[in-house]
């Protein structure tokens, strides 16, 4: 199915591998707003910075001219909004960007994206496509109940609200996708594991909470990106889909997996007997236990999606990436 996509905050983590993936993988146009905030870089898309099919649109999604322009002009089938404030150590202080780039922004786009649908043929009108990137941070434990926790989430549930409102009330064509957490190349260095990696290559303690007992799920990137690739293509319009990585890991069992990763690639500081080493638990209470249950039903049930990758291969593939990159000339100009 041929279409031309546009999607918002293509350089940052999971929208750059998407757009990678997207051009080298589907060779189908797709043009990419993104107003290169802390954690988008140009450098996570210089693979296709002079393909043909790509076009990049420095600006932001608040800017309503500058992103009906850009609508007009690249005349898309399908928006892909991964654009999102999700620097959570910010302090509250500076909670009003979650807001301004989250929920205003969200609603801009929506608002722009509306009178560029309703001006579409009745036949495109119907295959158009609205997809927007949420997360499980909206939810409860229970993954069933609204109940956002920080400021940030907050905004995302927010956001999620207006997507659903522009479907009921306009007829919007829209699909919200809600993943657990994500992890792979190209993730931010504030996030978790990139963090902790540059900690060990450092040689400086690793810091685990809760005696390392504290458990989360994890997706690798690829297989998110295939998701989304489904959904665009095969999703039905009005429908949300939850994507996670099928299974929960202890921060402590994923911090042991890098440590024997690394431990098989690259040499320590003579100083310290091994990576592994490094670890250093904390006593504090660790995430209450549950039942960890996987929500993947509908997508897997509708569409076939289903995780392809074990966490220690996708954590070999991050890590050689980060190594590489890390490592090449003038590595520490580029923030990822």
């Amino acid at each position: 199915m041929y279409m031309q996509l546009f999607v918002t905050g293509g350089c940052g983590f999971v929208g750059s591998n998407f757009v990678l993936d997207w051009i080298q993988e589907k060779q189908q146009p797709l043009a990419n707003i993104d107003s290169l905030n802390y954690a988008g870089q140009l450098a996570n898309l210089q693979e296709v910075e002079d393909n043909p099919l790509y076009t990049f649109i420095h600006g932001n999604i608040n800017n309503r001219i500058l992103v009906a322009n850009s609508l007009s002009l690249h005349d898309p089938d399908c928006i892909v909004h991964f654009a999102a404030e999700s620097k959570t150590t910010s302090p509250l202080q500076k909670s009003e960007h979650f807001l301004i780039n989250n929920v205003i922004g969200t609603f801009n786009l929506l608002e722009e994206t509306l009178a560029f649908w309703q001006g579409l043929p009745e036949k495109r009108k119907q295959t158009f496509k609205f997809i927007y990137l949420s997360t499980d941070e909206v939810y409860e434990d229970d993954w069933s109940h609204y109940s956002p926790k920080t400021p940030y989430a907050a905004s995302k549930a927010c956001a999620d609200h207006l997507v659903n409102a522009y479907q009921h009330a306009f007829g919007l064509p829209t699909i919200t996708i809600h993943s657990g957490n994500i992890y792979g190349p190209r993730q931010y260095s504030e996030k978790m594991i990139p963090s902790l990696l540059h900690q060990a290559l450092a040689g400086q303690q690793l810091d685990v909470y809760g005696n390392g007992k504290n458990m989360q799920d994890w997706l690798y990137v690829g297989d998110a990106v295939a998701a989304i690739n489904l959904i665009i293509g095969h999703g039905t319009s009005g429908e949300s889909y939850y994507i996670d990585g099928g299974k929960e890991q202890s921060n402590l069992s994923l911090i042991k997996t890098m440590c024997t990763i690394l431990e098989e690639k690259i040499s320590h500081d003579p100083s310290i007997p091994s990576f592994d080493s490094l670890i250093h638990l904390i006593k504090e209470k660790a995430n209450q236990s549950h039942s960890f249950h996987s929500h993947n039903e509908k997508i897997e049930s509708e569409l076939g999606w289903h995780p392809d990758t074990p966490l220690n291969k996708g954590l070999e593939s991050t890590i050689n990436w980060y190594l590489e990159h890390w490592s090449a000339p003038h590595a520490g100009d580029t923030h990822y």
